[in-house]
């Protein structure tokens, strides 16, 4: 297929419908633009996968990773206070929206020294001898 992956990470069970809603609509909305007229932006372009919280951009919308970026962003700044702890993270290939935790919240052990996390105590202790050259 190509193209970019968007992965939606939240409790609420529409957030996902709603981006790809935004998404699709800010899409549209782009093409009004010289630079953008070559978008083809279209259902089976930009599609929605609800059971596995993802949406599909294919490479042929011709829509780059930064726009789609960019309107995912400010999806989020639309509603502020309803999205005051979501952000958007670029890994690889794939874009994700959603809530961001503390690793206290994730059930992650923090080095206190550099914010280093993992789940596992030993791997903690390694690392915390690494800052004192041991």
């Amino acid at each position: 297929m190509g193209g970019t992956i968007i992965t939606c990470v939240s409790d609420n069970e529409d957030f996902v419908r709603n981006v790809h809603y935004y998404l699709y609509a800010e899409l549209e909305k782009q093409k009004q633009f010289e630079r953008s007229k070559t978008l083809k932006v279209t259902s089976e372009n930009i599609t929605l996968v609800a059971d596995d919280n993802e949406i599909h951009v294919n490479a042929a919308a011709g829509v780059p990773k930064g726009m789609i970026k960019w309107i995912l962003e400010s999806y989020l700044t639309s509603n502020p206070s309803k999205f005051k702890d979501y952000a958007v993270i670029e890994f690889g290939g794939t874009l994700t929206i959603g809530r961001i935790l503390h690793p206290s919240q994730m059930e992650m052990l923090t080095c206190e020294i550099c914010g280093f996390f993992t789940p596992y105590v030993e791997e903690l202790q390694t690392h915390r001898m690494t800052h004192f050259g041991i």
